[in-house]
């Protein structure tokens, strides 16, 4: 059977809101869930349903949108006066010359809604030959959300907003979600008759489910059986509630396909994490943005990961920080150690407790056990470094690279002033600034004599 071609349509998402009841002055738009902003999870549904074109219309803090948007498809248009819904439409219609087809209409703040949802849609309204589709859904408390009016027939026949609501109208649990699939003609026609007789003083996009009413234009409902997709983000508290559902849903998924996550109230995984099965999550952890994670790992407690790659069977201890960085197979890392970005740590090494690696290669099985900083640093395989061990690779000016061959022994408290490199299989003595090259089997020991005072005796504090 041949597969249903999917129905052509542009997209305009309304992001120009100021979004005072977040108390920010960041568009509402930018804050983020899990590591990525509101705007990118209505994006992301959208994508997946094959846009012809998709416009962002911004306003506040534009430049902000803009910049977390860098690199996306979006095009934007600006609103240089917030007055409505409708009139943020009107802004874009320039960008809608000569197209004739149907318009997605839906607001930013929308990080629960799904791509099947918004197919669904699509498909009703185009199969019906609707010139209005609107997304409902019926909720416990409907206070600040615009009303559904139906008629009593039950056909909807209008939108009213919460403060222009009657007493009567203000008990209607179904509520509009601000999502529309919209005939181009037919939008831009009724823009032309919106009114701004409304309590806000401002154009109402809403008002065009009235327009179609009244001329006897066929209007679509969708009416969602799960209402959280339609539940905006316009205060910090909505904000939490809203990744508290992308969160449960998914740390289940995870957890379905055989990651131990032995809290997930207090995991925070980002939607584009993958974790193998047999992986074990601690508390207080953070893996966010592109993040893999291998099979048989433990993570955790309180770990942060960014970004970053990490193999099979590694061991992740309590409160390390691992960003833009790769760890390979069977790693120890950690705890309290801090690896940076475009560090590589090679399989079977361990990075022990406060540790930091700055761009730092380590090869396979070697060791940096504790209290050392490595930057700008080449280790090869087998290396041991002793306690205290810093490269001293920055002079003020530049950074300079330190290079450690295969089977090196540093010896504790041992200053590499970079550059500066160790030959294969080569010693420092405790307590060494290495400035020089030290050659392959060799031991290179630089310390002053030590002198010793008899009977000395410590100043005295005057009394």
């Amino acid at each position: 059977m041949a597969e249903r071609k999917r129905p052509s349509f542009k997209c305009l998402i309304l992001a120009a809101g100021m979004g005072r009841r977040m108390k920010s002055d960041i568009p509402k738009v930018v804050h983020p869930i899990l590591g990525i902003p509101i705007i990118n999870y209505v994006l992301n549904a959208v994508y997946s349903l094959s846009p012809k074109d998709v416009f962002v219309v911004t306003g506040h803090r534009s430049e902000l949108i803009q910049k977390e948007l860098h690199g996306s498809p979006v095009k934007f248009v600006y609103q240089k006066e917030q007055l409505g819904t409708g009139h943020a439409v009107l802004s874009s219609r320039d960008h809608f010359k000569n197209y004739k087809g149907d318009i997605l209409i839906l607001n930013g703040d929308f990080p629960l809604i799904k791509s099947k949802t918004l197919k669904s849609l699509l498909r009703q309204h185009t199969e019906n030959k609707c010139s209005v589709s609107v997304l409902t859904g019926e909720v416990e408390n409907p206070k600040g959300y615009g009303r559904i009016i139906r008629n009593s027939k039950g056909e909807v026949v209008g939108v009213v907003e919460e403060k222009d609501s009657s007493r009567e109208q203000k008990k209607i649990r179904e509520i509009n979600s601000g999502a529309y699939f919209v005939d181009s003609k037919f939008l831009w026609d009724s823009l032309e008759k919106l009114s701004p007789a409304n309590s806000q003083k401002e154009l109402y996009l809403p008002q065009i489910i009235d327009i179609a009413y009244e001329n006897k234009k066929k209007i679509g409902v969708k009416k969602l059986k799960d209402i959280n997709e339609i539940l905006g983000v316009n205060t910090r508290g909505e904000l939490v509630c809203a990744e508290s559902y992308i969160r449960n849903e998914i740390n289940s998924a995870l957890m379905v396909k055989g990651v131990t996550i032995i809290d997930p109230d207090s995991t925070f995984i980002s939607p584009n994490a993958k974790i193998a099965a047999d992986t074990t999550i601690y508390p207080n952890t953070y893996i966010y943005g592109y993040s893999s994670i291998g099979s048989k790992c433990t993570i955790g407690p309180s770990v942060w990961i960014r970004d970053s790659a990490i193999g099979s069977g590694v061991n992740i201890r309590m409160n390390c920080f691992v960003e833009q960085a790769r760890v390979k197979n069977n790693v120890v890392v950690g705890p309290f150690a801090n690896i940076r970005p475009e560090s590589v740590v090679e399989d079977n090494a361990k990075i022990g407790n406060f540790v930091e690696l700055k761009k730092t290669r380590v090869g396979r099985g070697s060791k940096v056990p504790h209290l050392s900083y490595v930057g700008d640093a080449t280790l090869g395989k087998d290396v041991n470094m002793g306690a205290g061990t810093i490269t001293c690779n920055y002079d003020g000016v530049n950074k300079n690279k330190t290079i450690i061959e295969d089977g090196v022994f540093i010896g504790s408290d041992t200053m590499l002033v970079a550059p500066v490199k160790v030959g294969k299989n080569a010693t420092t003595g405790a307590g060494s600034t290495i400035t020089k090259e030290v050659s392959e089997n060799a031991l290179a020991i630089e310390r002053s004599k030590q002198i010793e005072i008899k009977n000395w005796k410590r100043p005295q504090k005057k009394k």
